[in-house]
């Protein structure tokens, strides 16, 4: 399955508030991801949905879901090369 089709059935659009999957996707509370998003360190890319400090946080699912597939990725690697070691 492609998981961006997956994450736009889920949330039926494209876009997501941060706040929405900071604690399913990235184990931080909406705060927090805030912040990092914020400081730029999210393994995502996160934008302002408007002008100003109140604007909410978003994310693409296209992003979202590039990451979620990276991670699988390197988490199938891992646990071949254990399986071997």
């Amino acid at each position: 399955m492609n998981t961006a089709f997956l994450l736009m059935a889920q949330f039926n659009k494209a876009i997501v508030p941060l706040e929405q999957i900071s604690k399913d996707y990235f184990a931080l509370e909406p705060r927090t991801a805030a912040n990092y998003a914020k400081a730029g360190k999210l393994p995502v890319p996160a934008f302002r949905g408007g002008e100003g400090n109140k604007a909410p946080w978003l994310v693409n699912v296209n992003d979202l879901a590039a990451y979620l597939d990276k991670q699988r990725d390197e988490a199938k690697k891992d646990q071949i090369h254990n399986r071997a070691a």
